[in-house]
């Protein structure tokens, strides 16, 4: 927009507005970018008007011996109608701990493995692999419990919340029924790779001797026979190595013609076999109609392979129910939803797929099977911890940005879209991208890594950018000093772990100020503009010192400081700073006191003549402790001077 020419000689005044704040952009010279969009702003994100502000600072909670290698929140059930209870928990250096935002956390187990772990709810438990145990919290069966005497009471609690590993309390499959003595039957279930025990049942004979389906046994562990338990030694005798037990007495036949009564557990362990869970670090929950199963993966001696549960169990990964998926020599990274879908994503490969595409069909028998389909070569994730759903886009980070399936046609050409194209520039370049977490939190995708913290911001409105080749791509901001490696959203709050063992609390819950720092440490929070050459790069031109100026957001305690920048200065230097605050009676600063009342938009004028530029950058800054701060809009009013002298 350009002012009208002042009367007499006097030269035209123009105008620059800046305003309609959208977002960062990194991608290409800061006086190439659009007028709405920052080269630089550092710690803001959108309010919800898409005006930028400050973003909440964080605070430590508690430190325990690091690194955070993953946080969750769940539902445990109390058992006997009591209901359920959220639970936090905490897996740091070697330990496991159950904590609250209020209070110190509780040590549940040391000695674990320290590596990134997967947490996830089912049965009214939280489960947990570590990379080297599979374990499981809940209600248990307390182990110090007996039951009193008649007419006597007791304080010890029948069930008490307990760690455990899930090989404790693993499901025991029956894997052979209507077997005769000498062998034969009907499979039923598949052996269990978290457990040694298995059933085997049989419809007895006159025959005493009775071959189980497995030769050398570690053990016979319980033995029903017409629903009464026998006892080994007094009622028959086992020969591990043949795998068969022998009866004294004279069998009895079966109560009912074709129902087994012969009901024998025993113990063999597979070498390996509990290894394939164990060893696993991602986790995602799906089924048919409901997440009725646990799809388990990351196990580095099985890279292109995942295992699922059986139905709503998590401590029953029968033998045969894996998949190999692509190329052994490129692992899977994670899991997606899309629809009734689930998106197998693995790390870059040019020769083979990155993106399978998993469903789950209903067999004539009854039995759920989950067929594969291939998709795409190419693109493909390289951090586990970033692979995430953002509402219903299924999102993940690779070397060339952030990208989401855009379709479950996954044969597509454009099946695989970047949607980070405005922060790529700077993303990309980021050293160790394989430890990058990521998050939805409050209308955002936050992406940390390095300390720096990247947000797609879903409240905005998307923007069509034919350089991203997508249909479109989100408004971006970045932020500094944010030392996730662990990320947890609970009801719209954000937490996160630190490499040092610190579990921090974005400040959304404080009132008013206090909220703006970040361990009582200041935000550093700017807003810069383009370098803005006004539209003609060949003429110099000055900036008047009456009529330019910002307008800031109102807060109870707020300051700005305005610095300049031309193609003449390296850093910018500072013409105006001005404490803006509103006057309240509940936050009163005596060192700073003012009677300002009026909560309107404040308007700082810069005061300032910048004389005979090429290119101006206005940046206007906040880098105070507990002040917010956010931009309205910037207007620059300028005179044109000469042209640019040739330079031989």
């Amino acid at each position: 927009m350009k002012a009208p020419a002042l009367s007499g000689n006097s030269p035209k005044v123009n105008t620059t507005t800046y305003n309609k704040f959208r977002g960062v952009d990194f991608s290409t010279d800061p006086s190439q970018i659009d007028k709405s969009r920052s080269p630089w702003a550092p710690n803001l994100v959108s309010d919800t008007g898409g005006n930028p502000e400050k973003r909440p600072g964080w605070r430590t909670l508690f430190t325990v011996d690091g690194p955070v290698n993953g946080m969750f929140y769940g539902v445990v059930s109390l058992g006997d109608g009591k209901g359920d209870e959220g639970v936090f928990l905490l897996h740091a250096g070697t330990g496991i701990y159950r904590w609250t935002p209020d209070g110190d956390p509780e040590p549940l187990r040391e000695g674990v493995h320290n590596a990134r772990s997967a947490f996830f709810g089912m049965n009214g438990r939280i489960w947990i692999l570590t990379g080297a145990e599979y374990l499981v919290y809940g209600l248990f069966d307390n182990p110090d419990y007996e039951k009193p005497a008649e007419g006597e009471t007791t304080d010890i609690p029948e069930k008490t919340m307990q760690l455990k590993d899930v090989e404790e309390i693993a499901y025991v499959p029956t894997t052979i029924i209507a077997r005769a003595p000498t062998g034969g039957g009907t499979v039923l279930e598949s052996v269990n790779l978290l457990g040694k025990k298995r059933k085997n049942k049989f419809l007895t004979t006159t025959d005493k001797t009775y071959k189980l389906d497995s030769d050398k046994i570690e053990s016979v562990d319980k033995v029903v026979l017409n629903d009464a338990e026998k006892a080994e030694g007094t009622d028959y005798t086992v020969d591990l190595e043949a795998g068969k037990i022998t009866f004294k007495a004279t069998m009895p036949s079966p109560p009912s013609v074709g129902v087994d009564n012969l009901e024998v557990t025993f113990s063999k362990a597979v070498e390996g076999y509990s290894d394939r869970i164990r060893k696993c670090s991602i986790a995602s929950l799906y089924g048919s109609g409901t997440s009725d199963r646990v799809f388990v993966t990351g196990n580095p001696d099985y890279r292109n392979q995942d295992w699922h549960s059986g139905l709503s169990d998590p401590s029953y990964f029968p033998d045969l129910s894996y998949s190999k998926v692509g190329a052994e020599g490129t692992r899977i990274m994670g899991y997606l939803q899309m629809g009734e879908n689930q998106a197998v994503v693995k790390e870059p490969n040019e020769q083979d797929s990155t993106v399978f595409l998993r469903s789950a069909q209903v067999s004539g028998t009854g039995e759920t099977l989950f067929p594969l389909r291939q998709g795409v070569a190419g693109v493909g994730a390289v951090a586990p911890g970033a692979v995430k759903n953002f509402r219903d886009e299924p999102l993940f980070l690779s070397r060339t940005g952030i990208q989401s399936l855009a379709t479950n046609a996954i044969t597509y050409e454009r099946t695989i879209q970047n949607r980070s194209y405005y922060v790529d520039a700077r993303l990309t370049k980021e050293p160790g991208l394989e430890k990058a977490v990521s998050v939805e939190w409050d209308g955002y995708y936050l992406l940390c890594v390095n300390g720096h913290g990247y947000l797609l911001d879903g409240r905005q409105n998307k923007t069509y950018k034919p350089q991203s080749y997508g249909e479109y791509v989100y408004e971006c901001y970045y932020w500094e000093n944010v030392p996730a490696v662990c990320l947890l959203e609970k009801e719209g709050t954000l937490y996160f772990g630190t490499e040092d063992g610190r579990v921090c609390r974005f400040n959304t819950d404080r009132e008013k100020m206090e909220r703006y720092s970040d361990d009582g440490n200041p935000i550093v929070a700017e807003w810069a503009t383009r370098a803005d050459d006004d539209g003609d790069f060949m003429i110099r031109k000055t900036m008047l010192k009456k009529g330019s100026g910002v307008m800031i957001k109102p807060y109870t305690r707020s300051s700005v400081k305005v610095l300049l920048r031309t193609d003449k200065d390296c850093v910018g230097r500072l013409v105006k700073e001005s404490p803006m605050d509103i006057w309240d009676w509940e936050d009163i600063d005596f060192n700073r006191i003012g009677f300002n009342s009026n909560d309107a938009p404040q308007v700082v004028p810069f005061r300032h003549k910048e004389k005979k530029y090429i290119t101006l950058q206005i940046i206007v800054r906040n880098d105070a402790v507990n002040e917010g701060f956010g931009v309205f809009g910037i207007i620059k009013r300028w005179t044109t001077g000469a042209n640019l002298k040739y330079v031989k």
